[in-house]
């Protein structure tokens, strides 16, 4: 007899292929981008990388991105701004020199695109910040007339006076100061703008603030100096001449 001879085994069923892995979701991808990108130490580097695709480009220039990098980025120094000698530009070996004397030669730091104000008086600057220049005319002792500026793309704003039912005291003020106030970081519109204005009394401080989105002032504070635990300090204003942007 024959041994018997072993049955052959079925045959092995071919592996199955792996599943396809799912992309990942578009809005996560976005997130790892704007993480990268907030790393970027420049925003010269900020803008190479936005003209890389539509993509980029979309997540670079969107305001909430642009709030973030900002905050992680201060804007460097790019000079002081003077009432009499206009735009000084930062120097070398300042590293925003060559930034600096670009923004001289674009911008016009005489203000001549600005109207006269009604009083015959020059603008002079007194206060900068995100790339607006506040200005005021030369007129002392009395409310002044207000415009807000970009050098640059030489667009302003020309305040309306602060009202009658608000300004008018028993009293002149001893002093009137203004600023421009920062951007809030919930402010979807990086257009708009708030000024404040100080008027110093002889027994009180009113503050007074613009808003750009209004277009109207609001009384937000009147405190006597006994209530604020002093008495009324001479020379607030302080040394304003020279003004950082």
């Amino acid at each position: 007899t024959k041994p018997l001879s072993p049955s052959p085994s079925p045959p092995t069923p071919a592996a199955a292929p792996p599943p396809a892995m799912a992309p990942p979701a578009p809005h996560l991808v976005d997130e790892l981008l704007e993480d990268i990108f907030l790393r970027l130490p420049t925003p010269a580097a900020l803008a190479r990388a936005s003209t890389a695709s539509p993509r980029f480009r979309r997540i670079i220039t969107d305001r909430s991105f642009l709030r973030r990098f900002r905050k992680l980025h201060p804007p460097p120094l790019l000079g002081f701004a003077d009432e009499r000698a206009g735009f000084h530009p930062a120097e070398a070996p300042h590293p925003s020199a060559p930034l600096a004397r670009a923004l001289a030669d674009a911008a016009d730091f005489t203000y001549s695109f600005v109207p006269k104000p009604s009083n015959d008086h020059s603008w002079r600057p007194c206060n900068v910040r995100d790339g607006r220049v506040l200005l005021e005319s030369s007129r002392y002792g009395t409310f002044r007339e207000l415009a807000v500026c970009d050098p640059l793309s030489q667009r302003y704003v020309l305040l309306p006076p602060i009202p009658e039912h608000m300004s008018v005291q028993e009293q002149r003020p001893w002093e009137f100061r203004s600023i421009l106030a920062p951007i809030a970081e919930e402010d979807e519109d990086e257009t708009s703008f708030k000024v404040i204005c100080f008027a110093d009394y002889e027994t009180k401080l009113d503050v007074f603030v613009f808003s750009s989105i209004t277009r109207q002032w609001c009384i937000a504070a009147s405190p006597s100096w006994s209530s604020l635990g002093a008495e009324r300090p001479w020379g607030l204003c302080g040394c304003r001449r020279l003004t950082g942007m």
